[in-house]
């Protein structure tokens, strides 16, 4: 009868094999039948247990497009910088430097100064504006 086994080298599932029984080659043979959720490779195996490899870390800049930074915002978010930018000059001049630009590097000093001026103004919490910074970008939001 065919069995499946995890190939371990190390601590790390190398690959998976279909076999009536452990063959002769490197590496440690593990039954995995009747295991959920099935390990694969790159799996970890700490001779007890069988653990999924950490999520790969997205080393990108956080850049979005000027769509999605504005959708960062919530409607009344947005409003109130239109309304604010009628009457302040800062504000005004925050809002055309936006209008400039294709994508928004969420990183950039600039752009943080931009937002910190929408917070010295009440028109954003400190809170909303380091969500706004620092949630993570997805894949809808890049350029």
């Amino acid at each position: 009868m065919t069995k499946k086994f995890a190939i371990v080298k190390g601590n790390v599932v190398d690959c998976i094999a279909l076999a009536e029984s452990p063959l002769g080659t490197d590496g440690q043979w593990i039954s995995i039948d009747g295991v959920t959720p099935q390990p694969g490779p790159g799996w970890r195996y700490d001779g007890a247990t069988f653990s999924p490899p950490p999520a790969p870390v997205d080393t990108r800049a956080p850049i979005v497009t000027k769509l999605a930074f504005r959708f960062r915002l919530t409607d009344a978010e947005y409003v109130g910088v239109l309304q604010a930018a009628k009457t302040d000059v800062a504000v005004t001049a925050w809002l055309e430097t936006f209008n400039m630009v294709s994508q928004i590097n969420l990183a950039d000093p600039r752009t943080v100064a931009g937002v910190d001026l929408l917070v010295a103004k009440s028109l954003l919490t400190q809170a909303r504006a380091t969500a706004i910074l620092t949630d993570a970008v997805q894949e809808g939001e890049r350029p």
